[in-house]
């Protein structure tokens, strides 16, 4: 009995350490894919800061060119 007992134990205690290096990768991944997430997003974030400024550049030049036209 007692053999069962501890043949028990050590394959629980193997199984623990496996789930517990499982979860260490696991966690691993996600912090590179957060990490690749917010990495994507603030790219696209200053993608439409640059569209906005295009436009507003874009407006502001046609401005000037009605202006300098005496259309204004």
């Amino acid at each position: 009995m007692d053999t069962i007992i501890s043949d028990l134990e050590t394959g629980l205690q193997v199984q623990l350490s496996s789930l517990a290096e499982t979860i260490r990768e696991e966690e691993e991944k996600i912090l590179r894919n957060k990490e690749g997430y917010l990495k994507v997003q603030g790219a696209l974030e200053i993608l439409t800061v640059i569209k906005q400024r295009q436009l507003e550049q874009a407006a502001q030049e046609t401005k000037d060119q009605l202006t300098v036209a005496g259309l204004d």
